[in-house]
């Protein structure tokens, strides 16, 4: 179960030297660490109390001015980084209920009860770069970061699914200009696409999400940064496919991978006077991997079709590798883990390349411990 990313105001802040604020509702926030929050035009940083209604915060952060809030006002978890994408698509949803089917009646249709209000931002687009992969990542999968042992410089992230929920991340947008400004504050990733094309210069994002209806903010948030310069090479990507334990067969050169996590997720509503999403599900999710390769020999090839066709999981790897971490030996490095059924296996011969399609999906296995796991490797010890 995931609750909206957002609040309000318990009581009004009456100083702009208060350091602590009482919020009526904060189950839908990071339950412990930091976290900034927007309050009106002021960017604040929660410091302590979270999982709880009273936090510690520190005023007037990355360059916005301490000022006064009434109470009711929106609290929302704000941008400290800035992702670069390329034109979305924002759609809202209103839907209305009229037991009596209005008749046909144009003012009746005014009169009927709104039961549901959300948001869709489908087709987010940016480049793929070792740095933002860990918010994209986050926003469809858990995850959490260890100092990589053998070079502090250097840490992992490891990316686990689990069957029905866990603590992904939420996306904050913000829609329109200077003088309009919205924010979507608790966006969940419904769709996350990670595309490898050989011949481009760098792999691509694709990101859907699902939430709630737009607030109206008092100004754009402030001083926000870009960051991530290193991008994800297809070149420098490849893949082991096993029939026994993942990573044990030689690698395979690829022409195109196209990796997607599908969460399905569902916004629930009810009526409370309010009529705002109090949540939302995910009755199913999995990851599909479509994937072109190519192959030096028969050997390949026929460990590649081993066991097509008979209903048995293929243990697949994929891997991509970037430059080296700043004052590190350790390379970036983005390895994907996945226990996967085949939909499809056509191959073609050109010359005297034996060229494969594979479209498979995972299956939870038990055994396994999860049916895939993403292992991102750079040189941040915390989200941007």
């Amino acid at each position: 179960m995931l609750t909206p990313g957002y609040t309000t105001l318990a009581a009004a802040i009456t100083s702009a030297a208060v350091t602590t604020l009482t919020v009526t509702d904060y189950t839908g926030f990071p339950q412990t660490g930091t976290v900034s929050i927007m309050i009106d035009s002021e960017q604040m940083l929660v410091s302590a109390g979270l999982g709880s209604a009273t936090w510690t915060i520190s005023r007037g952060t990355n360059g916005t001015t301490a000022a006064t809030h009434l109470v009711n006002a929106p609290v929302f978890q704000c941008a400290t980084s800035l992702i670069p994408i390329e034109p979305a698509f924002f759609e809202p949803f209103v839907s209305r209920y009229n037991p009596q089917l209005m008749r046909n009646s144009f003012e009746s249709f005014y009169e009927t009860m709104i039961v549901e209000t959300h948001a869709e931002l489908k087709g987010i687009k940016a480049p793929a770069t070792f740095e933002t992969l860990t918010n994209w990542l986050s926003y469809a999968v858990s995850g959490n970061v260890t100092a990589t042992t053998s070079d502090s410089h250097a840490y992992s992230w490891l990316f686990d699914p689990t069957l029905t929920s866990d603590d992904i991340v939420g996306l904050g947008a913000e829609v329109g200009n200077d003088t309009a400004v919205y924010h979507l504050p608790a966006l969940m990733c419904d769709q996350f696409v990670l595309d490898i094309v050989r011949g481009t210069d760098s792999a691509q994002v694709t990101s859907d999400f699902l939430g709630q209806q737009a607030i109206a903010m008092t100004a754009k948030t402030p001083a926000i940064t870009r960051t991530g310069l290193n991008m994800l090479s297809p070149a420098a990507t490849a893949t082991k496919l096993d029939t026994t334990t993942i990573g044990t067969t030689a690698m395979n050169d690829i022409s195109s991978v196209k990796v997607t996590i599908k969460n399905g997720f569902q916004q629930l509503f009810f009526l409370n006077n309010v009529l705002y999403p109090t949540g939302a599900v995910r009755p199913q999710r999995f990851l599909a991997v479509e994937m072109d390769k190519w192959f030096d020999d028969a050997t390949e090839l026929a460990n590649a079709m081993a066991s097509t066709g008979s209903g048995t999981e293929r243990k697949l790897r994929l891997t991509t590798t970037g430059p080296a971490i700043t004052g590190s030996a350790t390379p970036n490095s983005l390895t994907l883990d996945a226990y996967v059924y085949w939909d499809t296996f056509p191959f073609k011969v050109d010359k005297d390349t034996w060229h494969v399609t594979f479209t498979g999906r995972s299956v939870y296995d038990v055994s396994a411990g999860n049916s895939w796991q993403f292992t991102l490797v750079n040189g941040l010890s915390t989200c941007p």
